[in-house]
């Protein structure tokens, strides 16, 4: 065997507990990044699937999707484990600065040192990144074997997209995925080994030997401070300690206060996406709903040139025979409604407008002729709850019902405002091709008299209920006492009305559906749960990698501070006094990382919200839970690190350190 290589294999074999680390925090990442590859594969795979061999027109789009991802945590991955894997072999150099001093003084060359360093490396590697391979595929099998129980669970729910699909993950075993993995693996190890390996071969013989162990840089610079009889000498000379600039510890307060940001910024993402969850989902008051939307396509009118939409359009004679059909079903009381939200515009003066109004649409608005043009709602009942609100409104059946009520969001926050004067009487309703009509307003209900059914989305300016007309869509919702037996007869009376044949929303121009109104949210919350499940997963085995370095840091700063320790033994500082100087170190370093992690992390979450809020008007709150938990978690992991490492010092003889050392 190679001098070299043995000297490296000898200081492995000595170095145990170093070596499970190194190895640990090498397998960890290779496992990370296996993982990641093989399950951006594994999601090629599946979209190839649905998709076909060739992704058409949108390939570049969804390979994007994809790879950004895989890039991103890719990213943070190597540069967490160049930090993690730097520091260690950082720690394993110095160390062994004296042997190396040794050596140049019986004729080894830099390079030589260098490739003592690059020998250890690549043992390690040897040992490791195979193990780390294994660890990945076997993560990848295990969250495609989880995901698959999400997705079946998301496959019953298909019902309410436009395309039956089934979406399922399969392991996928690709040979290149694996090469890429392992040389990535391999070459983020020794970038990382390299940096301390080239700093020990600048170091001269003489140095070596005269520092005792320690390169003479800025590693180990002397903070100056004055000792007074009013603190503690204990607590003194932790924050003389902690002062100091000792760039292992700087590193593993670097790599705890990334896993914090990550813990935090991923806690506030499920926040917002819980956030948005809610919102998103509105209770009608009923359990079943089924419908009907038609596909829409966008030409330019050639005379006005305004946008013009073109779709299958219900009528409303239809959309009233099939609520007959489906209020056969024993048990059932079918409310119908059907919107279009394209096919006019309203041209008004700001006077026709509230001064809220005014306000809330400045920035929305365009204008014509000095005319504003708002999009106009329409919707249409079936004939017996129309009728109903007719009544209500205390108007003849037949009259057009203004629902006086406007949404919008105020950086972050729902409003709710009335956009007309309850005054008006009349609009002129003008489509994409210029011709227009006037309208008489019957009655106008304010947000307290319009029924809850009506409430969502809300989104346009101006929402008129007419007594019939075409729409694109319609909605028939109910509570039956049998659902799934309702549910199956709603889908053959769609399906009489509006076969499919096979045909998809694109081909045949429209869907029909039948689904329980909590499948949305149903959905929503597996596709949220799934993502948090593996986005924690990513974040705690990277933040275990970055623990690993501040354990290997923690407990190598003591031991080489052992003499230090035993010096200020014999001079008179209690064991206790020890501790407890000890002890408040960990709790400095772990202010330190604190000190970084929580303002950056939270400062991330406020962006997030910040930039989310300005779409959608969600409750969101900081993740207060996730920042307990890093905090204890900081303190924890530095303090227990201490505790052991002190343990073992404990043993040994203050005489035998300091003459050893």
């Amino acid at each position: 065997m190679n001098i070299l290589c043995a000297l490296a294999y000898s200081q492995i074999k000595r170095k145990k507990s170093r070596t499970v680390i190194t190895i640990a925090a090498i397998s960890l990442s290779t496992a990370l990044l296996t993982a990641v590859i093989n399950f951006a594969v594994s999601g090629n795979t599946m979209v190839r699937g649905f998709l076909g061999e060739d992704y058409g027109e949108f390939e570049g789009a969804y390979t994007l999707l994809l790879l950004i991802p895989a890039a991103i945590l890719g990213a943070l991955i190597i540069a967490m484990s160049v930090i993690v894997i730097s520091n260690v072999f950082r720690m394993s150099a110095n160390e062994r600065v004296a042997q190396f001093g040794t050596l140049k003084c019986v004729g080894a060359t830099k390079e030589q040192i260098y490739k003592t360093i690059m020998y250890e490396c690549l043992i390690l590697c040897t040992v490791a990144i195979p193990l780390g391979v294994v660890l990945g595929y076997l993560l990848s099998f295990v969250g495609v074997g989880i995901s698959n129980q999400f997705m079946e669970e998301m496959n019953t729910l298909v019902r309410i997209m436009i395309k039956q699909v089934n979406f399922s993950l399969s392991f996928v075993f690709s040979p290149a995925a694996l090469l890429v993995s392992v040389l990535i693996s391999g070459v983020t190890v020794f970038f990382a080994a390299m940096l301390p390996a080239k700093r020990a071969m600048k170091i001269s013989a003489l140095d070596c030997l005269r520092n005792g162990g320690e390169t003479k840089d800025k590693m180990n610079v002397h903070t100056k401070i004055q000792i007074n009889g009013k603190t503690r000498i204990e607590y003194q000379l932790a924050h003389k300690n902690v002062a100091s600039d000792r760039k292992q510890m700087k590193s593993a307060v670097m790599a705890l206060a990334v896993s914090m940001i990550l813990f935090v910024s991923m806690s506030g993402l499920k926040e917002i996406a819980d956030g948005i969850r809610e919102y998103m989902t509105f209770d009608y008051g009923y359990s079943v709903i089924a419908d009907y939307t038609a596909n829409r396509k966008y030409t330019t009118n050639p005379k006005t040139g305004r946008r013009e939409e073109h779709a299958q359009l219900i009528s409303s004679e239809l959309a009233e025979e099939i609520s007959a059909r489906l209020s056969e079903y024993e048990g059932t009381e079918v409310y119908g409604s059907g919107v279009d939200y394209a096919t006019y515009d309203a041209p008004l003066s700001a006077e026709d407008l509230t001064s809220e109004m005014q306000k809330a649409l400045e920035e929305e608005i365009t204008e014509e002729h000095g005319e504003m043009l708002l999009d106009v709602e329409r919707i249409i009942l079936d004939e017996k709850h129309y009728r109903k609100l007719c009544k209500q409104a205390g108007v003849e059946y037949g009259g057009i019902l203004l629902l006086n009520d406007y949404k919008y969001n105020d950086r972050g926050t729902e409003k709710h405002i009335e956009p007309f004067p309850a005054s008006i009487t009349s609009l002129k309703l003008e489509k994409a091709d210029g011709s227009s009509q006037d309208i008489k307003i019957d009655a106008v209900l304010s947000l307290k008299e319009i029924p809850k059914q009506l409430l969502y989305p809300n989104t346009n300016p101006v929402r008129i209920v007419a007594p019939s007309g075409e729409v694109r869509g319609y909605t028939w919702m109910t509570t039956p006492e049998d659902e799934n037996g309702y549910m199956e007869y709603a889908r053959q009376v769609l399906e009489t009305y509006f076969p499919q044949n096979g045909m998809d929303y694109g081909e045949a121009g429209y869907v029909s559906r039948v689904y329980g109104a909590e499948d949305y949210s149903k959905f929503m919350n597996i596709a949220i749960v799934l993502a948090s499940f593996f986005i924690y997963a990513f974040v705690f085995l990277l933040g275990l990698i970055g623990i690993l370095n501040v354990i290997s840091a923690v407990s190598f700063q003591i031991k080489t501070r052992a003499r230090e320790l035993a010096v200020l033994q014999s001079v008179g500082m209690t064991s206790e006094s020890l501790e407890k100087m000890l002890n408040t170190e960990s709790i400095l370093c772990s202010g330190k990382a604190l000190a970084i992690g929580l303002p950056v992390g939270m400062l991330i979450v406020m962006v997030i919200g910040y930039c989310v809020k300005m779409v959608f008007p969600i409750r969101f709150h900081m993740p207060w839970g996730a920042v307990l938990i890093t905090v204890a978690v900081s303190f924890g992991v530095i303090w227990g690190t201490v505790k052991v490492s002190l343990s073992t010092l404990k043993k040994q003889n203050v005489v035998e350190v300091i003459r050893t050392l």
